[in-house]
């Protein structure tokens, strides 16, 4: 990952918030490809000023930079939102 940290827009950071504080089921989207699902449980800025997603499934914790996402879906009934595309 040497590629340079681009920060996601606020009003889409705000969603990734909002699910960690509801503790959402998320079905992501990378933009390599890779889907995952899990737990929205928090996120996590580094001193390097990366931002990351932790997201919890079964017994692994998985640590996702938030400009590694391309997309994430809620998928508990009642979710205040629906599926979310990162711009690039």
């Amino acid at each position: 990952m040497g590629d340079a940290y681009q920060p996601i827009d606020c009003a889409i950071h705000d969603y990734i918030e909002i699910a960690c504080l509801k503790g959402y089921r998320l079905r992501l989207e990378l933009v390599d490809g890779t889907q995952l699902i899990g737990v929205a449980e928090s996120t996590e800025t580094r001193p390097d000023k990366t931002e990351w997603l932790i997201l919890v499934n079964e017994a692994l914790r998985h640590t996702i930079r938030l400009d590694e996402i391309k997309a994430f879906t809620p998928l508990d009934d009642g979710a205040g939102f629906s599926r979310i595309e990162l711009r690039r």
